[in-house]
């Protein structure tokens, strides 16, 4: 980090009062380097682009994965992860073309981060499988958006 900043380590510590502090900022880095990554995949291949595919994208959303659970104790960081997936609600609202209740939001939610975290485990998810069940989502909440609202 020190390198990219063009100045040394020692410099880098002081600025950021030690290296715990700088756990948010890299964090924070790293989360719009990575939503920038999936705004562009959305951009380029609409609903499916949600999900990681080439070995890239795994390898972003792995080291996403490995923050998220860094955030389990760290609260500054954990503000970094919440502020991520308000981005992610806003995109996924953008993306269907009408707001959601808070009852789809979530549940796209936990099924993104379920796909996300089932496409980079030891024992991955086919990605078609990830791909159906994500398009089977967007259906349901493209096509009939008021059978979901009921259920809120």
């Amino acid at each position: 980090m020190a390198e990219e900043a063009n100045m040394g380590v020692s410099t880098l510590h002081q600025w950021f009062a030690g290296q715990q502090n700088m756990l948010p900022h890299a964090a924070a880095g790293f989360a719009g380097i990575l939503w920038e990554q999936v705004a562009q995949r959305v951009k380029a291949r609409g609903w499916a682009g949600y999900l990681p595919t080439t070995e890239d994208e795994l390898f972003f959303q792995r080291a996403w994965l490995g923050i998220e659970e860094l955030a389990r104790s760290n609260d500054e960081v954990g503000e970094t992860v919440r502020d991520l997936w308000h981005d992610v609600r806003f995109w996924l609202r953008s993306s269907i073309g009408r707001e959601l209740t808070d009852y789809e939001s979530g549940g796209l939610v936990i099924l993104l981060r379920g796909l996300w975290d089932s496409l980079c485990s030891a024992d991955p998810i086919q990605p078609e499988l990830a791909q159906s069940l994500w398009a089977a989502a967007y259906a349901d909440l493209h096509d009939d958006p008021d059978s979901n609202g009921a259920a809120a």
